[in-house]
């Protein structure tokens, strides 16, 4: 049996996706790590979705999606919910690669 070589992940990339879908994939990768940080601050103040959905005023179905990346979310919403968790909503612009 032939050992297959290790490649970077880079590189294993661009072997098996085009330029507009690895766009596509790290766009959508983006946005579920930015959720993934509302879910993960939210867990360690040890707060439920009920609780931030009555702080915030957002719906508990709603939050529960947009931690999933489910569901669109506007600013303004987020704006809410970073008030409920008493933090700061920082956006960034960083020059794409």
């Amino acid at each position: 049996m032939k050992k297959e070589k290790i490649i970077p992940f880079e590189e294993f990339e661009k072997r098996n996706f085009t330029e507009e879908q690895l766009k596509r994939i790290h766009k959508r990768a983006q946005k579920r790590i930015a959720l993934r940080k509302l879910r993960e601050v939210r867990e360690s103040m040890g707060i439920s979705q009920y609780e931030l959905s009555v702080k915030s005023g957002i719906p508990r179905s709603a939050i529960s999606e947009i931690e999933r990346g489910k569901r669109n979310v506007s600013v303004v919403k987020l704006n809410k919910l970073a008030d409920a968790l008493n933090t700061d909503l920082k956006i960034d612009f960083v020059k794409r690669k």
